[in-house]
């Protein structure tokens, strides 16, 4: 079994890196998340399936910068592009859901 390398064979060291203060997004706390929308009575996560995407950073950061542009996110992006790829095979488009949002006090 081979060992893992130390931080220190790898040219890394912990006393170099320095956190500045507000550098992190606020991560809301676990009572504060909106509960996942349903679908027919379950959750979105119990009924829908994974899938696991690997991109490399350059072109994760264009999804991002194209999703900011547009007010929408990576995950509507890619819903759509797998729409057009369906329609181009003359099949119909993705079953989407509609997100249950935390209603505004």
């Amino acid at each position: 079994m081979s060992k893992r390398p130390s931080l220190g064979s790898i040219g890394l060291d912990l006393d170099d890196i320095e956190a500045k203060p507000a550098s992190g997004q606020k991560v809301p706390a676990f009572h504060e998340q909106p509960p996942a929308p349903e679908v027919d009575g379950k959750h979105v996560k119990d009924k829908a399936v994974n899938m696991t995407v690997y991109l490399m950073p350059a072109d994760h950061k264009r999804l991002k910068m194209m999703a900011v542009s547009q007010d929408t996110t990576i995950q509507a992006l890619v819903m759509d592009g797998l729409d057009i790829l369906l329609e181009r095979d003359g099949q119909e488009p993705l079953t989407r859901w509609k997100p249950r949002k935390k209603p505004r006090s």
